[in-house]
């Protein structure tokens, strides 16, 4: 606790979202660099995240505003797997629609087993926290959006208004209602929320990355802003990403036909811009050697840019196989256009499509898009793979296991995947050590390394190499 002590004296910012501090005397909680006057230490409780401090009947600081300026990445679940991969279950809204029991036969486990790794790794059950998760979100819609506030109770997961007001009140100690008020507004269908991140953010620096990488028809991107289409189990729409620096956030703006989707769509949007990273330990490590500092701004690692699709990612890596990053684009558009996934004409300009899924793509030929033949079937090997279950897209499996699986399916090489585990799936640890350009990167007076010798020398870039592919590309 004393690391904790000092940052809150010293109102250190880089602590804030790793822990949080509340105060005896006033049942209030903070972020660490909160700019209230110092609370002495013997009325201080310290907490590992913020549904604990929530747990222990505290409430949010209205001047810092932990629970609006801050989201939650729970690092202390790291001690299982089972927990990181419910966690992001449950942030994605999967308990606003289904049950523990339900949520633990997903895992492979039982509902009692999964409540004891919860309270084992962060001390409050699996419904608890989405019920604080539920009331966290809907005081984001209610500051940041102009939906009604029985929209948002629904948006948010909650089962009816009633249940939305007594857990909003009991937690927050005021009405959804005055908030709404307070903030004023209209209700015109369109969300746009506030995703903070901890500077220094280039969100030029990715939309130049994602910019190449293109698929027109389905994303639309220029200098200011990033918009795509999607779909999700109960939802169809777009969303807009522009960077407010101002506010140390990015701006998403949403339209959908079915508002459930805002909780699910945030969280994917903050992994797509790798938001919820600690890089910390990653420039530390990084910036001491020579070949990665070239790729580094001021100190800084580039940010993983993650797939906000992961099929579709697989698709994209397949089709990039020996051929360029536009060409590899262009035939990705193609693919949707064949499918014909169309969308609304209220859709914003160049928005034409939805990308396809494993289903779809299995009932499509890809026939006559310029696609080859070994490709093509490549392709539907990964649709029929996942439809049959014979491998997963989940992010939080072990990278052993994803290869295994993955390189099983026919036309799946050891560079594939490690592109998709890195970029599709957000593993940072997977490296593409036969990828042209960090070859090209590691080159020495015109002799380029084999691949021993590049795995040799990413061996010492563990437990970051993803971060390191990326410093390589920057260069």
């Amino acid at each position: 606790m004393e690391e904790y002590r000092i940052a809150r004296i010293t109102k250190d910012k880089n602590f804030d979202g790793k822990f949080f501090f509340g105060v005896k005397t006033t049942g209030i909680f903070c972020r660490p660099s909160c700019p209230s006057p110092m609370a002495k230490e013997e009325n201080v409780v310290y907490f590992k995240d913020m549904f604990e401090a929530l747990d222990q009947y505290y409430r949010p600081c209205l001047r810092c505003r932990p629970d609006i300026r801050l989201d939650y990445y729970n690092g202390n679940s790291c001690g299982t797997l089972t927990v990181q991969t419910a966690l992001k279950m449950i942030y994605d809204g999967y308990l606003n629609t289904h049950s523990v029991a339900d949520l633990a036969k997903e895992l492979g486990v039982s509902d009692r087993h999964l409540r004891t790794l919860f309270i084992e790794n962060l001390g409050v059950p699996p419904v608890k926290i989405a019920r604080y998760h539920r009331a966290l979100f809907a005081k984001k819609l209610l500051m940041f959006s102009n939906q009604s506030v029985t929209d948002i109770a629904f948006a948010s997961g909650f089962s009816s208004i009633r249940q939305f007001n007594q857990v909003f009140k009991e937690i927050f100690g005021i009405t959804p209602s005055t908030i709404k008020k307070e903030r004023g507004g209209s209700n015109n269908g369109k969300t746009t929320l506030l995703l903070p991140y901890n500077k220094p953010f280039n969100f030029s620096q990715m939309i130049e990355f994602l910019k190449i990488r293109i698929v027109k028809g389905v994303e639309v991107i220029d200098d200011q802003s990033y918009a795509r289409t999607f779909r999700t189990k109960r939802s169809k729409g777009y969303f807009i990403v522009r960077d407010n620096p101002g506010k140390s956030a990015l701006e998403l703006s949403i339209l959908c036909d079915n508002i459930q989707c805002y909780m699910e769509i945030y969280n994917r949007v903050r992994r797509m811009f790798d938001l919820n990273t600690d890089f910390s330990p990653i420039n530390k490590k990084l910036k001491e050697d020579n070949h990665l500092s070239k790729g580094m701004t001021d100190g800084h690692v580039p940010r993983m840019p993650i797939a906000f699709n992961s099929f579709e990612f697989c698709v994209r890596a397949v089709l990039g196989q020996q051929i360029s990053i536009q060409a590899a684009s262009t035939l990705a558009s193609r693919i949707a256009g064949k499918t014909k996934l169309r969308t609304k004409k209220n859709f914003a300009p160049g928005l034409d499509y939805f990308f396809p899924g494993p289903k779809e793509v299995v009932e499509t030929s890809l026939e006559g898009i310029g696609i080859t033949g070994a490709r093509q079937a490549t392709i539907v090997n990964i649709a029929q793979g996942l439809l049959d279950k014979v491998f997963s897209l989940n992010a939080n499996q072990p990278f052993d296991v994803f290869q295994k699986e993955f390189s099983a399916l026919r036309g799946i090489g050891e560079w594939t995947v490690n592109y998709v585990a890195m970029r599709g799936l957000g593993m940072v640890d997977s490296f593409p050590a036969a990828d042209l350009g960090i070859i090209k990167a590691l080159e020495k007076g015109g002799k380029r390394p084999g691949k021993k010798e590049i795995l040799k020398q990413a061996e010492e870039w563990r437990p970051y190499r993803g971060y390191a592919a990326l410093c390589l590309w920057n260069q």
